[in-house]
């Protein structure tokens, strides 16, 4: 499991109205652990915590600190390791069992080597017809042996590459769902996190520019309450399809939540991340989106943006935070707007 819902608006609604009665049932505080706990039983998205949370409520009356803290890490914070542990299990099985095939052969080979040695001393050693006959039926014997185990081995060692191959499509496969937004394609949240972590410690240790825009669509809600959650999705699809085509191969592109995206930018200066953030609001305001079912306009689609850059000696923190403060005061503005923050 990935930390992606797939629900619309209205049925993540819905999901509330369940979730705090439960925290207030259970006397939990609604912080993110048990917030998250209560949403994924009541989504009925976590099997195994919805079954193990039944049986802890079947046997007391409440739900305590430690054991929420333990469900969470147990049936959500924990599973993409023990997946990735499973799979390397997995990988480890096959290796085994493939060694354990290679050593089987090559005492077979070994055999097979010290018998047609044993017969080649048998030819130096007698002429005789009857010991010739018998030397030569023992090294047929002995190839057709080894012909055969080659075979087994050679079978064998097919089946382990197939293996292996599926394993790794399954390794890149949760990689990709621990990393991607499932709407968009680009990175998650989780993984930007991940991605600027790492884009920021290069940049102070080797002392480069490193800028960040964030982008929020104007007015998504009226979207979805005008066209349904459909056409707000293919809203989304689309802003995600045109940042990604106006940045470079190193900058990243994420969707960090509903209508809220994220570009960050390195070697980049404020001055270039603010000409890059405007032709992007422009691109995205002259475009004409249409529903595909009757053709009908969606009006003025438009996007604010927030541009920052990188500090010596911040943290990531504050780095976003300052990024999302200047897309902010381009909302405060009138929307539609690009605005920095030094």
């Amino acid at each position: 499991m990935s930390f992606e819902y797939p629900e619309d608006n209205e049925q993540a609604n819905e999901y509330l109205r369940l979730v705090l009665p439960m925290l207030a049932r259970l006397k939990l505080p609604p912080n993110p652990i048990n917030f998250t706990l209560c949403y994924e039983y009541v989504a009925g998205c976590n099997k195994g915590l919805k079954l193990a949370l039944d049986k802890m409520l079947n046997e007391k009356s409440g739900l305590s600190k430690d054991a929420a803290i333990t469900l969470y890490r147990l049936y959500i914070w924990d599973i993409d390791r023990r997946n990735l542990e499973t799979q390397r299990s997995k990988l480890r099985q096959v290796m085994t069992q493939t060694l354990t095939g290679v050593d089987e052969s090559a005492g077979q080979v070994s055999h097979s080597s010290e018998v047609l040695n044993t017969c080649s001393r048998k030819l130096t050693a007698n002429s005789e017809l009857a010991v010739i006959r018998d030397v030569v039926s023992e090294v047929v014997l002995q190839t057709n042996a080894m012909a055969k185990n080659s075979l087994t081995l050679k079978e064998m060692l097919s089946e382990t590459k197939q293996e292996v191959e599926n394993l790794r499509d399954q390794l890149e496969q949760s990689r990709q769902e621990a990393t991607t937004d499932a709407l968009t394609g680009l990175l998650n949240r989780r993984a930007f996190d991940l991605e600027m972590a790492k884009a920021t410690e290069k940049a102070e240790t080797h002392q480069e520019y490193l800028s960040l825009l964030m982008i929020d669509i104007d007015h998504f809600k009226k979207v979805n309450d005008t066209h349904g959650h459909l056409v707000g999705d293919k809203v989304i699809r689309f802003i995600a399809t045109q940042l990604s085509k106006n940045v470079k191969g190193r900058d990243i592109v994420a969707r960090i939540g509903g209508e809220e995206f994220a570009i960050l930018l390195p070697n980049t200066q404020l001055e270039n991340a603010r000409i890059l953030a405007e032709s992007i609001r422009s691109k995205i305001e002259k475009s004409q989106l249409k529903r595909m079912d009757n053709s009908k306009s969606l009006g003025s689609i438009t996007v604010s943006i927030g541009a920052t850059c990188f500090k010596r000696n911040e943290s990531t923190n504050d780095f976003f935070h300052r990024a999302d403060k200047a897309l902010y005061s381009s909302k405060h503005a009138g929307r539609n707007k690009v605005s920095m923050l030094l």
